[in-house]
């Protein structure tokens, strides 16, 4: 039987996805391609050991590589990067797609370089987005997809049959994600009201998006836009018979469809005016 070789894997597949907890999808895939996982370095480099691996992998690791950790591996170092590159190079590619907009994002398996993300490209896949997803389902469906190609192209890598190629365009098509700090999540009712929608998808979870409405501070868990050029902005609107909670921004509505004030469990619409309409007042801020 040919000796499995060895691989060392660089990474926490929790931050890969944003969730509490999480299946070692990565780990697994590396598995079920034929190698062994020598060992998994999730935090500071100075917890690499020595070691046997000719090739590892990365995802989601969070610290920079310097060049001396990538010369330890003669097959390099492959990262797994949720977005098409040159697109969304950076720490926050699947927020930043969420964002803009995007009718698709994807997978690209490249070759760590000392450059943020610039590294030559061994395999994409795109997939299309319905406008709906938020981070963590997004982070998931990405990281499914980026085990599967690892997979595909992990042994032809360490068999040295399959070559990278340089990024496409990268002086023209590059752009790169920004950090996301608490502040981000702060909602701005100056905003259009899709874009805080897309805000509240894009970051479910942590840093969340949160306001004041009248004497209680939330996190909109869940929305829906709806176009409308009435009221002033950050205005809010009852209708508790129905169980409706809209907020005036740019150009249209906000309709929460569930929430969680702060430090109690997320709850509908219709749940959280049963309990805080008193408390509401006249404009989130």
């Amino acid at each position: 039987m040919k000796k499995k070789s060895k691989i060392v894997f660089f990474g926490n597949e929790k931050l890969a996805t944003g969730l509490a907890s999480v299946k070692p999808i990565i780990q697994d895939a590396i598995v079920a391609a034929g190698f062994e996982i020598e060992q998994v370095v999730t935090g500071p480099l100075t917890d690499l050991k020595p070691h046997t691996a000719k090739l590892a992998v990365l995802a989601a690791y969070g610290h920079i590589v310097p060049e001396s950790i990538m010369d330890e591996f003669p097959l390099g170092i492959i990262n797994i990067h949720p977005s098409l590159l040159p697109k969304y190079r950076g720490s926050t590619p699947i927020e930043a797609a969420i964002l803009a907009g995007d009718s698709k994002t994807g997978v690209s398996i490249m070759c760590l370089t000392a450059a943020m993300d610039e590294g030559p490209i061994y395999k994409q896949k795109s997939i299309q987005l319905s406008g709906k997803e938020t981070k963590e389902e997004l982070a998931n469906t990405l990281q499914n997809l980026g085990a599967e190609m690892l997979k595909e192209v992990l042994p032809a890598i360490d068999a040295g049959t399959l070559k990278p190629r340089q990024q496409s365009h990268p002086d023209r098509d590059a752009s790169y994600c920004k950090k996301i700090s608490r502040e981000d999540g702060r909602i701005g009712w100056t905003k259009q009201a899709e874009q805080i929608e897309r805000e509240i998808r894009a970051y479910a979870g942590w840093p969340g998006s949160h306001t004041t409405l009248g004497q209680v501070e939330v996190i909109i868990m869940k929305a829906h836009f709806v176009p409308s050029d009435f009221g002033s902005l950050g205005e809010i609107n009852v209708e508790d018979e129905i169980g409706v909670l809209m907020i005036q921004a740019k150009d249209g509505y906000l309709c929460i469809d569930a929430l969680k004030p702060v430090g109690k469990k997320e709850m509908p619409v219709k749940a959280f005016l049963n309990g805080y309409k008193s408390r509401l007042g006249t404009q989130a801020v």
